[in-house]
């Protein structure tokens, strides 16, 4: 492959509990944050994704998502797929194949890596809810596309 075909793609950096506004997945939630995604990012048909997600939640994310379309880095705890995604992000190769970055997170312990980016000449972009989106991603100078909330979404908890 041609270095200014890799090039060209965008990298996509997914927390999908963070975009999906829950801590608890199914495969229908995933499915629905995809496609509205989708919608609002428009990715490219030669664009990678990367799904941040813990080890409750993968089997959602994977079956909601699609095997073999994206990889996952998986950590569980506090800020643990935000943690997993800092370490994708910070990864040389990242500077290197990609020229567009869209971080799919509102949280702010991803903000100083879109900045740390775009000092580097990569053109990042971050999708988020309303809701979950915080302030120092619009104080990083990246772009921000804000997605609508899921709030009016029926959410199911786990009892015991």
């Amino acid at each position: 492959m041609k270095a200014s075909q890799s090039i060209s793609r965008t990298a996509h950096f997914i927390d999908i509990e963070n975009l999906s506004e829950s801590s608890i997945l199914d495969q229908e939630l995933v499915q629905e944050v995809r496609k509205e995604y989708f919608a609002m990012v428009k990715p490219g048909l030669d664009d990678i994704f990367v799904i941040g997600v813990s080890h409750f939640n993968l089997a959602a994310a994977t079956f909601g998502w699609g095997a073999g379309v994206a990889q996952y880095v998986v950590q569980s705890g506090q800020d643990g797929a935000d943690l997993a995604l800092a370490e994708a992000l910070c990864a040389p190769c990242v500077t290197g194949r990609f020229s567009k970055v869209c971080i799919g997170s509102g949280d702010g312990l991803l903000a100083g890596i879109g900045y740390s980016l775009l000092g580097q000449g990569v053109n990042v972009k971050f999708a988020a809810r309303q809701e979950c989106a915080s302030k120092q991603i619009f104080f990083s100078g990246c772009e921000c596309i804000l997605l609508p909330s899921l709030a009016n979404r029926e959410e199911f908890a786990l009892v015991s």
